[in-house]
């Protein structure tokens, strides 16, 4: 899937055979039915829930805007053939709060005009912030041609194993047997077993430094402003915008029951938090791992510790600068690419922030969180 988003413009942009234009509500089914014949290979109109998922997506943030939203490419004719999908989301950067943007979905017919177009409009005027944890190759290519600054290290994505065997045998599952386990998983767990009796686990951590708790959504809704706001360039997080993140990404169950919980030192004060889809006997998928600064090894160890403890084969999630001392830590963990994050903006500020990691982007202030990732197949 090509991830991008366009640098929105200020009204229409009129080509001799099309003009790009903010997203209307009544573009949605023809959105919809695009997304569907792109990335799905069905060419026919979307059920009620797609197009619900994506009018609530584009359209329904507390900080819309349409010059910060989706874009897309009206033919002449009436048709709907390029679009850039984009999510509104008011970010922190080196102390001024500004209109920020989740570059999203980017999808076009193979033989329509406008994807040019779309993609020209994403340069970057002066006040501008705007970012995408999921580019492509290719849109990798166009991001550094008009000014893209990449996110140190956010290529890569971490797989953390607990039951090595297992976790294999769910790839396997997944990559060649559209999900259908078919019996890997019980064959695996006696080797798995065997593997932990062997090899036992030694903490990166003092296991009594931390625990790991229920954390309601109230709770985080408090706490994760302030477990991001030593970074220069971070997401806002005012209370409205995340609630609305946390309920879209609560909707995305393919994945796992969405969860969140706190880190707690021994006097009981919260120093961390992670937000994942819990899977038991499967995959933890993690969004966000916030911590207190200089406590990421302590967060991640009582992380591992409690996905293993509820009986997940792996955890996976995206790396990031901080995160990097504690995960070299752990056993049985790799990295591989994932997808490009890229930051564009003209504020040198920023862009010096970026080159030396102190940006947090991701998960709840990322994409993978999205249903159009995962579902409507």
């Amino acid at each position: 899937m090509s991830l991008l988003e366009p640098q929105a413009p200020v009204g229409e942009r009129p080509s001799r055979k099309g003009a790009v234009r903010p997203l209307r509500p009544s573009d949605v089914p023809a959105v919809a039915r695009l997304f569907l014949k792109i990335f799905r290979g069905a060419d026919k109109p979307a059920d009620p829930e797609l197009q619900d998922y994506l009018r609530a997506l584009n359209l329904e943030s507390p900080s819309y805007d349409e010059t910060l939203g989706t874009q897309v490419y009206e033919q002449r004719d009436g048709r709907i053939r390029s679009v850039l999908l984009a999510v509104p989301m008011r970010f922190v950067g080196c102390g001024t709060i500004l209109p920020g943007r989740l570059l999203g979905v980017f999808m076009t017919d193979a033989e329509a005009a406008g994807a040019a177009q779309l993609i020209l409009a994403l340069r970057p005027r002066r006040a501008d912030f705007a970012f995408c944890d999921s580019a492509s190759p290719t849109s990798r290519d166009h991001l550094l041609a008009i000014g893209g600054k990449p996110i140190p290290v956010q290529n890569l994505e971490w797989a953390r194993s607990f039951r090595p065997v297992g976790a294999m045998a769910g790839r396997v599952a997944e990559r060649f047997l559209r999900g259908k386990r078919l019996g890997l998983p019980v064959l695996a767990r006696p080797i798995d077993s065997l593997l932990r009796r062997l090899l036992p686990e030694q903490g990166a951590a003092e296991p009594g430094a931390a625990s790991v708790v229920e954390m309601p959504v109230s709770t985080f809704l408090v706490h994760a402003p302030r477990l991001v706001a030593h970074y220069a360039v971070r997401p806002l997080w005012a209370e409205e915008e995340l609630s609305w993140l946390v309920s879209l990404a609560a909707q995305n169950t393919r994945l796992g029951a969405f969860s969140i919980r706190s880190v707690v030192d021994r006097s009981g004060a919260i120093i961390g938090c992670f937000v994942y889809y819990a899977a038991p006997g499967r995959t933890a998928h993690v969004l966000n791992i916030l911590s207190l600064p200089d406590r990421e090894s302590i967060v991640l160890s009582a992380m591992f510790r409690h996905l293993d403890e509820t009986g997940h084969v792996e955890a996976r999630g995206r790396a990031q600068p901080a995160l990097m001392a504690g995960l070299s830590l752990q056993r049985w963990l790799v990295f591989r690419h994932r997808a490009f994050a890229f930051v564009l903006t003209r504020l040198p500020e920023i862009n010096d922030a970026v080159a030396r990691g102190d940006v947090y982007v991701g998960g709840l202030a990322g994409e993978d969180w999205s249903r159009l990732l995962t579902d409507f197949h």
